[in-house]
């Protein structure tokens, strides 16, 4: 019988983002008795452990999603803003997924590359208890943000990413810019928040996440949506753009998804998240 009764943070955090995933508590649970847990301490946590994200996963959440098309997916196979002509390259009806090109220029993607370059620090999670940012062991990127508007580059981007989406410029959470190195990456993850813990007065819930890529990956670094079976491989000036609430105030769980690690090169990415009301 296995005598291990400690769990570490990284094995915790670990457990957490692999339920989201949708893979059963009891299979975990006979995983940790295989690496010589012991039995009854592996079920009594990984019963605490579903108490907790079982307050996440109420109303809304335990009912089947209902999927609604966004707007920007009633705009057809090309999206015209005032500077650029978008090409879709694929859609993906459930979850709601649309593969981009042409979004960024190769100047503008060197040009955000070189002014986030020296403002890089450790990437960070919300914690699903507390709902503060902290650093997990999951997510292994160094990265930084732009306030909104910051300066007239960032304001034009802006600008471009309300046209594609149809979504006002003051829904969107500042620019993040994230570098991944060799072996970094972010596991399986949703991009909304836990559902006790939106804050109405700051925007509320995320809905919808426009990922950029800024640069070609010599190898690995896909963007994965395990349930969907989709994979995005980095292009320089690409984008995916996904979508995971609708007007009844459901989450999508089919949103999972993970950065697999870079194997050769790096990644560098923008990521846009926007609410569903104004944040400011």
């Amino acid at each position: 019988m296995g005598t291990i009764k400690h769990m570490s943070s990284e094995l915790r955090d670990w457990i957490i983002e692999t339920l989201r995933s949708g893979v059963s508590p009891v299979v975990i649970a006979d995983g940790l008795v295989k690496k010589g847990f012991n039995p009854r301490y592996a079920y009594e946590s990984l019963f605490q452990i579903v108490g907790n994200e079982a307050i996440q996963t109420t109303g809304f959440e335990d009912a089947q999603y209902q999927y609604e098309t966004p707007e920007i997916g009633r705009k057809g196979n090309t999206i015209y803003t005032n500077d650029r002509e978008i090409k879709v390259l694929s859609k993906v009806e459930k979850p709601f997924i649309l593969h981009l090109d042409n979004v960024l220029s190769a100047e503008e993607c060197e040009q955000l590359i070189s002014l986030s370059s020296e403002r890089l620090k450790p990437s960070k999670v919300v914690d699903s208890v507390t709902g503060e940012e902290r650093v997990a062991s999951g997510r292994t990127s160094k990265g930084m943000y732009y306030s909104l508007m910051e300066n007239s580059f960032i304001a034009k981007l802006e600008k471009r990413f309300e046209e594609i989406t149809s979504y006002p410029i003051e829904h969107g959470e500042g620019l993040q810019v994230l570098n991944y190195l060799v072996g970094e990456e972010y596991k399986a993850h949703f991009d909304y928040f836990p559902t006790n813990k939106v804050d109405h007065s700051k925007g509320g819930q995320r809905i919808g996440t426009l990922l950029l890529y800024l640069n070609d990956v010599e190898e690995g670094g896909e963007t994965v949506f395990p349930k969907a079976g989709v994979s995005i491989v980095p292009k320089k000036g690409s984008a995916v753009y996904f979508h995971y609430t609708n007007s009844m105030g459901q989450v999508d769980r089919m949103s999972v998804h993970s950065s697999i690690p870079v194997i050769r090169g790096e990644k560098w990415v923008a990521t846009k998240w926007i609410r569903e009301s104004k944040i400011y």
